[in-house]
């Protein structure tokens, strides 16, 4: 879903979800080895880590997290929120690029799942 509101070209999902897998419980990350999370997010040679720094504050135009600076720089801590509410909220306001077929897809796993985060 994030993916198709990030324009053309530039998907976000691969960043969020290696976000993701190094945040506390809390959806907290300190971002202290940029390359190293560039990479793993799957971004390699001279520009990755500045085609990830586009990518992460694409994700934050779009209320997927939140940035503040640190000694690394601009992009040291990440507050991720809830991806379900976010979600939720592009469908409510109809952004471009949104998918209800892919929506309608979350949900009817989400309770498969019994999550509640959609409710």
């Amino acid at each position: 879903i994030m993916d198709g509101l990030s324009g053309k070209g530039k998907p976000l999902s691969t960043v969020y979800l290696e976000l993701w897998c190094r945040s506390n419980d809390d959806g907290f990350v300190t971002l202290s080895k940029q390359a190293e999370t560039a990479y793993a997010s799957g971004f390699c040679g001279e520009r990755a880590v500045s085609t990830w720094k586009e990518r992460v504050r694409r994700l934050e135009e779009l209320d997927f997290l939140k940035t503040k600076p640190g000694v690394s720089g601009n992009l040291h801590y990440v507050q991720l929120w809830n991806p379900y509410r976010v979600v939720k909220h592009h469908r409510d306001q109809d952004t471009p690029g949104f998918r209800h077929d892919l929506y309608n897809a979350l949900v009817e796993r989400a309770l498969d799942i019994g999550a509640t985060d959609l409710d």
